[in-house]
């Protein structure tokens, strides 16, 4: 799993719709001053703006001005199974990866070529390893499944469920190798299957998904989504968000 921000709305920007409200722009010590050596007009929200935003959106729950700061997040390598709970939060915007003209790149995977160098057989001599290969060819086939599938499948903690979830992406890359359609073959697709999508969410939302998914009963997939997106947000925003993040 990799997050990466790709985008957040400055806080000066809440802070002004807030004093909007009560036409209180006046006391604003948002500061907007030019940057010599980028070149630009950088514009920094003040501490009594910062304050702001978190007395009224948060302590006074006057909630909806949260939603005028936004991010987008680059989210990579979750399961489809993570996806699927990632979507009912339906305050966001999703755009994901498509089975039906990426799955080309699984169709194209070859059979291990044979090498002594390869990961988990590399310190056996030539004897071990011909030997290895031919008193135990299931177990050989299910090593080099194993390492193919890392580049697909997210992995749980249980090794029935990892088993089978290797021999569904088998089954699948076959059906796809005899010239079945990627929009017929993606039927079988293991929900353990990695995807990524770019995500935009407001404040407000944020909040509600970091407070569910952050939570010990969550799956531990979202979980883990969950925190890794607070940690990936600005320092500066962060405060908004620390009381909503639950202890392990």
């Amino acid at each position: 799993m990799k997050i990466e921000l790709l985008h957040s709305t400055p806080l000066w920007v809440c802070a002004k719709a807030i004093r909007r409200c009560w036409a209180s722009e006046d006391k604003s010590d948002t500061v907007t001053h030019y940057d010599v050596v980028a070149e630009i007009f950088d514009t920094v929200c003040g501490e009594k703006d910062k304050a702001l935003i978190d007395r009224v959106g948060n302590q006074n729950r006057h909630s909806s001005t949260l939603e005028h700061l936004v991010y987008t997040f680059d989210i990579t390598g979750i399961s489809r199974a993570c996806l699927q709970e990632l979507a009912r939060h339906r305050m966001a915007s999703y755009s994901v990866k498509s089975t039906r003209y990426t799955l080309k790149e699984l169709k194209d995977e070859k059979d291990f070529v044979i090498s002594n160098d390869d990961e988990g057989l590399c310190n056996l001599t030539n004897e071990e390893y011909k030997s290895y290969r031919e008193s135990s060819v299931e177990n050989y086939n299910m090593l080099y499944a194993y390492e193919r599938a890392k580049k697909y499948l997210v992995f749980s903690s249980n090794e029935q469920i990892i088993n089978n979830s290797i021999m569904s992406l088998e089954l699948l890359r076959e059906a796809l190798q005899d010239g079945v359609s990627n929009d017929i073959a993606k039927y079988c697709l293991p929900e353990a299957y990695k995807t990524s999508l770019i995500m935009t969410i407001n404040a407000r939302s944020l909040q509600n998904f970091l407070e569910l998914r952050s939570n010990k009963y969550a799956l531990w997939e979202i979980r883990d989504l969950a925190y890794a997106m607070y940690e990936a947000l600005p320092e500066e925003h962060k405060y908004l968000f620390k009381d909503c993040i639950k202890d392990t």
